[in-house]
This record gives C-alpha cells, sequence and structure tokens, in this order.
C-alpha cells in the first residue's frame, strides 16, 4: 500500500494554515518526574479533514535538549524537531546530521534506505528557552496557530 499524499502535497500541507481541531486545547500532560507531554489533533484553514497531529514531549523540561516534536500525516511522521549534542552520520542513508538543533523532513513515499527518506536541515536560529516555548517555535515553522497567548505546561 503505497502513502496517498505525494512529496509535493506533503510540503504543502506543511506549509498550509493549521488550526487546533474544534474544542481542543494544547495542554502538557506530565511525564515522568520532570518531563512533559502533548498531542493534538489539527485542521487546515479551508480544507477538509485530514488526520493530522502535533505532538511533542521532554524527558525533562528543566534541559532544552531532550525536547522534541512531531507533526503527524496520515499515520506517519512527516516533520519532527530535535536535538543532537554531537553530529554523526546515519550510515543507513549516508547523510550527515548536524550537531544542534534539526528540523527532520520525512517523505514516506520513499524506502527507509532512501537517501531523501529522512533528510536532517539544521535549524541554527532555534533556541528555545523552555518546554512552552519550543512548543511555539515548532508551531510557527510548521503553520500552526495554537490560538492561545500561552501553552498550558
Amino acid at each position: 500500500m503505497s502513502y496517498p499524499h505525494t512529496r509535493h502535497q506533503i510540503n504543502d500541507l506543511v506549509q498550509a494554515p493549521k488550526v487546533l481541531r474544534e474544542n481542543s486545547r494544547l495542554e502538557v500532560a506530565k511525564f515522568g518526574e520532570h518531563g512533559g507531554k502533548f498531542e493534538v489533533h489539527l485542521d487546515i484553514v479551508g480544507r477538509g479533514y485530514i488526520d493530522l497531529r502535533y505532538l511533542g514531549k521532554a524527558t525533562d523540561q528543566r534541559e532544552p535538549a531532550s525536547y522534541e516534536a512531531n507533526l503527524i500525516l496520515t499515520g506517519h511522521r512527516v516533520r519532527g524537531v530535535g536535538h543532537n549534542h554531537v553530529g554523526r552520520n546515519n550510515l543507513r542513508s549516508k547523510q550527515r546530521i548536524p550537531a544542534g538543533w534539526h528540523q527532520n523532513k520525512v517523505d514516506p513515499n520513499l524506502p527507509t534506505s532512501h537517501v531523501e527518506y529522512n533528510r536532517h536541515e539544521p535549524l541554527p536560529h532555534f533556541a528555545p528557552s523552555d518546554f512552552g516555548d519550543f512548543i511555539g517555535k515548532c508551531a510557527w515553522l510548521w503553520t500552526i496557530d495554537l490560538k492561545t497567548p500561552e501553552v498550558l505546561v
């Protein structure tokens, strides 16, 4: 079974304005002793229903490098933001994964061994101050209007 969205459609959906699904609210739940996690369903402004979720976690909310977020489209991760303390090579795809903050751009249409399946693009000016700020910066990156002055942490 092939993935229902082409790379071009994925890029269009990521860049399209998105809002929280009606009657939804982004709240951070407790995750372990110091961590937090969230998950919310999204709607694309002016389009019909699409299975789209924004989720993330912090294993320790006091440590920004432990934060990660993902955009899930039709059951597959198509975008992600994370941090690597040290740059490394992904031997499977022969790709350099940069040190620091990066965005994953995933194309579920390709085999996992393909070099373009999961591209890691550096985010050199991405510097969240806390988990709420991280959630907001990722939302801005993926054109998500959280419609709230602050995230409930």
